[in-house]
Parts: structure tokens; sequence; C-alpha cells
């Protein structure tokens, strides 16, 4: 009998990335922003160099970014930033309707990498309810579409939810805005 479940992702990304002199995995540096001792131009050099290794394999890239698996995520739009490249879109997409850990650090690479095309992608997705009442997805899309410069149909506001969806939003508003920043500056 076939088995129907999603198969993960392989795990070879993070082989490419490895680790930094102190053993700490490549793939925890940009999540928030906290970089290796060799600093981070030697950091996002790494993932430049898996960038090229992925572009070579852009099934398994659309994979990675696609992965429910939060570090495949980030690695896949890590090395997108880094390297500047301006693909996989639906992918994106797809990663942060589904929801994510790191759906800020998605809708971060949609908004800088694919800005014209996130734009009615966040308002549609703002449209919907149900995502409305997701804290992570809803900040994380409306501060996206804020910094694209757009006025969005639906105020979003952190306080507006309660205890621990009060704290995701917390985290997401603080998260696209530092990310942002960081890779607006090298994109």
């Amino acid at each position: 009998m076939p088995n129907s479940a999603p198969q993960m992702a392989d795990g070879r990304v993070f082989d490419w990335l490895g680790l930094d002199a102190k053993s700490v995995p490549y793939y925890l540096h940009p999540l928030n922003l906290v970089w290796s001792d060799e600093g981070v131009d030697h950091d996002l050099q790494i993932y430049i160099r898996v960038a090229e290794l992925l572009a070579a394999d852009r099934i398994y890239w659309a994979e990675i970014i696609r992965e429910s698996s939060w570090r495949h995520s980030l690695v896949g739009c890590v090395c997108l930033l880094a390297s500047r490249r301006r693909e996989f879109f639906h992918d994106l997409c797809y990663r942060f309707r589904a929801g994510s850990f790191v759906s800020p650090q998605v809708a971060v690479t949609l908004g800088l990498l694919h800005g014209s095309a996130a734009r009615p992608f966040f308002e549609l997705a703002l449209d919907e309810p149900a995502l409305r009442c997701r804290p992570k997805e809803a900040v994380s899309a409306h501060r996206v579409l804020l910094r694209l410069g757009a006025q969005p149909r639906h105020e979003i506001a952190v306080d507006s939810w309660r205890e621990f969806d009060r704290d995701d939003a917390m985290v997401a508003e603080k998260v696209v805005s530092e990310h942002w920043d960081f890779w607006s500056r090298r994109a």
C-alpha cells in the first residue's frame, strides 16, 4: 500500500550550511539576525554558496520553501534574499498561507523580492476572515503591506488579541520590522 503522507524534504541543505566555529548550525543565525563570530558578511556568503547549489535543483529549493518545518522554509527564504533571486513566488505564497513559525520572514521575503505581486496577494489574504484570525500571518501581511506603501483595507492591531495570540502578534510585528530593515539594506 503506497504511503500517501507528505514526505519531508531531505536535510542536505543543512549539511551544505554546516556549523559555525562554535558548532551552532548556520540555519539558526538568520532566525533572529544573530550572526556567528565570523560576522554577517561571512555568514551571508555561506548562504549565497548554498543558493548556488539550490539553483542547480530548483525542485528541491521549492520543496524546502514549501516544507512545514520552519528550518527548511527559513533557509529557502534566506538563500533567496542573500542571493537576491526573485523566484519561487508561488511557493512562498503557499508557505505563508499554510502558516509557519517563520511566517514573518516568509512575508518579508515576499515583500522585498516580489513587491508588486506580494501586494495584491497580501490584500487578498487579509480579506480572508480565517487568516485575519491568525495573529502571526495577519500582522505580518499587514506590516509588509505598510512597508510596500499600501493602505490595507483591514486594520490589524497587536493589542486586539489575547494572551498567547498577542505574544505571536507582537513577535510578528518585531520580526517583520527587524528583518525588513536588515534585508532591505542588502537587497
